[in-house]
């Protein structure tokens, strides 16, 4: 699960790209569907935003 603050941020990157307001639950669904697509392509644990941005080196 995300925390909060990932799903605030993912809820103002989805409004800003598609002019669509999310509930909390869309969020998450959402947020977490993303995540487990990550994960999948890229292969085991996606670890923290923090790992994900050292690899992009």
């Amino acid at each position: 699960m995300l925390p909060k603050e990932a799903i605030e941020e993912f809820k103002k990157l989805y409004f800003k790209n598609y002019k669509i307001q999310l509930s909390d639950e869309e969020a998450v669904r959402r947020a977490n569907n993303l995540v487990d697509l990550y994960s999948k392509v890229y292969g085991g644990d996606c670890g923290s935003i923090k790992d994900i941005d050292k690899n992009k080196n």
